[in-house]
């Protein structure tokens, strides 16, 4: 056989798997994702629920929550950023992301914040900084609420649950009662929610694309409970904040199409010690859209926040 046909027939073969077989080249790029980032995948059981989570870098704990449809792997870019300043830990909750359920859940923000508290007294995380994308930084809100000795600092990366302001572009569907972009069932709903959450996004390889969309669309019953219980049995974000003592970072995309921007302002207002960065061109998920920018203005904030408490 000569090397022509060989390397035709792993062209083939590497066509086939490309388009038919999704799962295998998407998981290797998600562990380059990681590898770049610094991060390294490891599970741990909580309370007879075993969490998939990420790890990685050196100093003081950083704890990082995804938002709604996500998983831990949206903080791989910014982790590259942070990993000589920061031990970064990001889980992916319940319910997303590798971390199963094997029965039913509250998903109230609240009951999601407890069982965030679980997993960091499993790994040993009495106190850390905390920050969150969407409904990430909602539950870290929560947390930040209920248990304020354990949080340093929140950074709120375009936090959830903010009831003051107008709706944005994304809520305007749901509020019309017409799909739920959030709601994943087949690869044009990823892609549509790709072109709400992203002003410039990231190139997607299709088989990442397609492996997500089938993944989100296996749970899309489960995630529309998770998006009701935030939206109509949780307390509005205000009432979290309002307030507040512990010291936050707001970032915000003020091209924000799944959460009204204006609610930087609205959180800003009620918390006792914020300061709020608005980044230009920046759509829902700064992290993944500006993850040097973000990184940088998070490595500064909490330098002047060490040397203030010293």
């Amino acid at each position: 056989m000569t090397f022509l046909t060989i390397l035709l027939i792993a062209l083939i073969a590497g066509a086939l798997i490309w388009r038919w077989v999704p799962a295998w080249p998407a998981r290797l790029f998600i562990w380059l994702d990681r590898k770049a980032g610094r991060m390294k995948s490891c599970t741990v059981d909580v309370n007879g629920q075993r969490w998939h989570m990420l790890e990685g870098g050196h100093g003081e704990p950083l704890v990082l929550i995804h938002g709604f449809n996500a998983d831990a792997d949206h903080f791989n870019r910014v982790a590259r950023h942070l990993a000589g300043h920061f031990r970064v830990l990001a889980p992916d909750l319940p319910g997303f992301g590798q971390t199963q359920i094997h029965e039913s859940l509250d998903f109230r923000i609240e009951r999601q914040a407890d069982r965030v508290v679980d997993w960091m007294d499993q790994i040993g995380i009495k106190r850390c900084y905390l920050g969150g994308n969407s409904m990430g930084g909602y539950i870290a809100c929560a947390i930040a609420k209920k248990y304020p000795d354990r949080v340093r600092a929140l950074w709120l990366l375009a936090p959830g649950g903010i009831a003051g302001v107008d709706l944005s572009p994304l809520f305007q569907e749901v509020e019309e009662e017409r799909h739920n972009p959030l709601v994943v069932r087949d690869v044009s709903d990823m892609r549509r929610l790709v072109d709400f959450c992203f002003v410039h996004p990231p190139w997607i390889p299709s088989p990442l694309q397609r492996y997500l969309a089938r993944r989100a669309a296996e749970r899309s019953v489960l995630h529309q409970r998770v998006f009701d219980a935030m939206r109509f049995d949780s307390p509005p974000l205000e009432d979290l904040v309002d307030g507040l003592r512990t010291p936050a970072l707001i970032v915000w995309g003020r091209s924000d199409q799944v959460l009204n921007a204006a609610g930087a302002a609205v959180v800003q207002s009620l918390m006792d010690d914020a300061e709020t960065v608005m980044l230009p061109d920046t759509g829902h998920l700064p992290m993944l859209e500006n993850p040097r920018t973000v990184a940088e203005c998070w490595i500064s904030y909490s330098d002047r926040q060490a040397r203030t408490r010293e």
